[in-house]
């Protein structure tokens, strides 16, 4: 008996390997997967699809992102390693409907066109497809098993689903209790979060309030050199960050790196489905909410990134209770009639955006930064600040569909038009919305918190 590794594939990536003990896996609900393998050869490879084409004419930065451009890429990598072309076998899930909206919604059918153009690259090179389970409004995990070739297509959250335990839900006291035992956000974090959202400061003061706190200065530099902000450049010192990289962006990567610490309290079998996933989903969302308030004009960028990567901090107070609630809590998640907050508001008593409430404002949080997390499932019940929360929601909305798997969601899309014509938008903006998930922000390289027991290697 073994153990065989999970490699979680993230939207807008592929992954290949040759005669590997590996089980690459995708989850998917309106994105595409993709597995291409040749048994002779066991040379294989998944491909996590976003959209059915690059929008416009230019060439696109990641063409692993769409169907049209990314499936040949996967077919000549793979062919390159050694696989032959006629012994290659596929296998498509995912592409699902984003709602149901309205007519639109199904004539738009992003995830529909996309496995079109999958299907059609495929049988032009002559691949025979042997699995296809897409569309419906299902989310579901794809894998490939690198050491024989097979695939499984599961509903997601299907396991934790089976089995039976029962449950106490917590009491406000309890509640209260666990917000004071976490392990908080940095005061010095804080107290820059404060300064950076009163837009009254000069960046002197920001740098001599980090320099206090050795360790968040240690992570902020080392966020500072990473991929997603700095690429090549080499930052040594907070003076370097902020003549390289800009005040803004250093403000960035200081409540990024304070906030990780804070999401990293998660558990292994709750909100984050991969390790590190419920930050890596908050990333995603406050980089996406960045990109559309800039685009819409409608509230400053930076509050909408600083509202993304808080949006969700009531998820850690709740999720100390999931172990021992799961099978109850998924059950009710997986019913077509419950949403997210109804499932936690019955097995909790309480959902993550009133827990993320209380803690907002035991920190002292600006109201816009409140209304954010409080309102980001239910943009209509904000009574101030709507701008804002219709972007975090849609931002939230839009990483849900489209990078599945992070993280523990199931956000409803009855305010979906509303967003968008709050906005200043409409569904047929949906594919340029999508196109501007960050990927570089979504490559988590952690391993995953998820192993499959096997027999002699093999599931």
């Amino acid at each position: 008996m073994g153990y065989q590794k999970i490699e979680h594939i993230t939207a807008g990536q592929f992954r290949i390997g040759k005669a590997g003990t590996e089980i690459f896996q995708a989850y998917l609900a309106t994105c595409l997967g993709v597995t291409l393998y040749d048994r002779a050869t066991k040379i294989g490879g998944l491909i996590h699809i976003l959209l059915p084409e690059p929008p416009g004419f230019s060439e696109p930065e990641f063409p692993e992102k769409y169907a049209s451009t990314g499936i040949p890429l996967l077919i000549k990598a793979l062919v390159k390693l050694g696989a032959y072309p006629e012994n290659l076998r596929a296998c498509i899930a995912g592409g699902a409907l984003v709602g149901p909206v309205s007519r639109q919604d199904v004539g738009l059918d992003i995830g529909g066109r996309s496995a079109d153009i999958a299907l059609s690259i495929l049988e032009s090179a002559g691949i025979k497809v042997v699995k296809s389970e897409t569309g419906g409004f299902f989310t579901c995990s794809l894998e490939l098993n690198m050491a024989t070739g097979e695939t499984a297509i599961h509903p997601a959250w299907m396991e934790i689903c089976k089995s039976e335990n029962t449950f106490a839900a917590p009491s406000m006291e309890d509640i209260y209790k666990t917000i004071d035992s976490l392990r908080p956000i940095p005061q010095a974090a804080l107290k820059i979060l404060r300064m950076s959202q009163s837009f009254q400061y000069h960046i002197t003061d920001i740098t001599k309030e980090l320099a206090r706190d050795q360790v968040l200065s240690g992570q902020t530099l080392k966020l500072c050199n990473s991929a997603f902000f700095s690429g090549s450049l080499k930052i040594d010192t907070l003076k370097d960050a902020v003549l390289l990289l800009g005040e803004n962006t250093l403000i960035k990567s200081i409540i990024m790196a304070a906030v990780h610490n804070y999401y990293n309290q998660i558990g292994s079998s709750g909100y984050s489905l991969c390790r590190g996933g419920l930050f890596f989903h908050t990333v995603g969302v406050a980089a996406l909410a960045e990109k559309i308030a800039e685009k819409t004009g409608l509230c400053p960028s930076q509050s909408a990134y600083t509202a993304g990567l808080l949006h969700d901090i009531g998820k850690v107070i709740l999720d100390q209770y999931i172990a021992d609630s799961a099978p109850l809590f998924f059950r009710k998640l997986v019913q077509e009639t419950e949403s997210l907050l109804s499932s936690e508001k019955k097995v909790f008593g309480i959902t993550h955006c009133e827990a993320g409430a209380i803690l907002a404002k035991k920190w002292h949080f600006s109201d816009n930064i409140t209304d954010a997390i409080q309102h980001h499932h239910l943009p209509e019940t904000a009574k101030e600040n709507q701008s804002l929360v219709f972007i975090i929601y849609l931002a939230d909305l839009i990483l849900e569909k489209f990078n599945a798997g992070f993280d523990l969601e199931k956000m409803q899309t009855q305010s979906l038009e509303s967003a968008l014509d709050h906005l200043g938008l409409n569904m047929l903006d949906l594919p340029a919305l999508v196109d501007l998930i960050p990927i570089n922000a979504l490559k988590n390289d952690s391993p995953p918190i998820s192993q499959k027991v096997t027999h002699d290697g093999h599931q």
